[in-house]
């Protein structure tokens, strides 16, 4: 097969625009951590409905029940361990055993062996710049507990979540 000179100049400008064109969708489509960092930024610095406004005074109460076992999930930038059984004791921490995987029926890292009021002391934290907490009407702790420890830090967040509250004695 015979290309004319002419012709050929027409397939590799239509080859050039083709991927021009190509090039320049796949770079307006990526996104660089930088440009994640600045979206994340934007929107932590409008507080949701549920979420306390950074200068906000928490005072979440304190969980009465000084005896139970309870379910706690822990989403971080950590090693993830699952769900977690925890039992407290006179208000303290006895045991904190992985309830999944691989590390099932081992001791849970330290990260873990919180309290319901450890974890309702982490959200009233001055210190902590933004918390959401779920807590459903009635209840007499929260489900949900999202921290952002420091505004415009990453890996930084971590998120409670609190199941299967059993009070000794009840």
């Amino acid at each position: 097969m015979h290309i004319t000179h002419g012709h050929q100049r027409t397939v590799v400008r239509l080859g050039a625009i083709a991927l021009t064109t190509g090039l320049a969708l796949t770079a307006a489509g990526c996104k660089h951590e930088n440009d994640a960092a600045t979206d994340d930024a934007k929107v932590e610095s409008e507080p949701s409905a549920t979420q306390d406004p950074p200068s906000a005074v928490r005072d979440y109460p304190d969980f009465a029940p000084q005896d139970y076992t309870y379910r706690l999930e822990v989403l971080c930038y950590c090693p993830q361990v699952g769900a977690v059984r925890v039992t407290v004791k006179d208000g303290k921490v006895t045991e904190a055993i992985s309830t999944f995987g691989e590390a099932k029926g081992q001791a849970a890292p330290e990260f873990a062996r919180l309290s319901i009021n450890d974890i309702i002391a982490r959200a009233n934290d001055p210190q902590v710049d933004e918390a959401e907490v779920t807590w459903p009407t009635g209840q007499d702790h929260p489900s949900v507990v999202a921290l952002d420890q420091l505004r415009m830090a990453t890996d930084d967040e971590v998120t409670y979540t609190i199941k299967d509250v059993a009070v000794s004695g009840e």
